[in-house]
């Protein structure tokens, strides 16, 4: 296997693990743990240097694209990658049984979602290929909110004020 080491993994824990496997994608950390949407998910906090480790573990190049990572502050990408932009978002490309390491800052951001697909198996809706990031500020990620408890509605609406 080529890409990034077991050494700089070591160096820069990532936040967030996802990977690529049967043309789909998989949050294996840092994801949602209760998924209610049908495409993995993950958060991010705004301001704050964060690492995402994407895992190629099929036998096809797959992508990792996000309208966010063109809004993202300091990238840095280690491994081999290929970098990939499209007109809206800007991603890499993950040769099949490799590893890239994004390290970044999230800049405040006037939309809290973003989608992100790989440009080759997950353009349409429909697709297995595609999945959502959250972004969430200050306020929003101190403070665990329970959706499912009434009592919580009321810090909700104070949130978004």
């Amino acid at each position: 296997m080529s890409g990034i080491g077991s050494a700089e993994e070591l160096l820069y824990e990532p936040d967030v693990v996802v990977v690529m496997k049967d043309k789909a994608f998989q949050v294996i950390k840092g994801g949602q743990l209760e998924n209610s949407v049908p495409n993995p998910a993950f958060s991010l906090p705004v301001g704050m240097d964060l690492a995402i480790l994407l895992r190629n573990e099929d036998e096809v190049a797959h992508e990792f694209v996000s309208p966010l990572l063109m809004k993202a502050e300091d990238m840095e990408i280690s491994g081999r990658a290929t970098i990939v932009y499209t007109l809206t978002a800007f991603g890499v490309r993950v040769e099949p049984r490799d590893r890239v390491m994004l390290r970044f800052s999230v800049p405040e951001a006037s939309v809290d979602r973003f989608h992100f697909w790989c440009n080759l198996h997950g353009k349409l809706l429909s697709d297995t290929m595609r999945g959502e990031i959250f972004v969430l500020d200050a306020k929003q990620s101190s403070k665990q909110l329970d959706f499912k408890n009434s009592k919580d509605i009321g810090s909700i609406e104070e949130l978004n004020r």
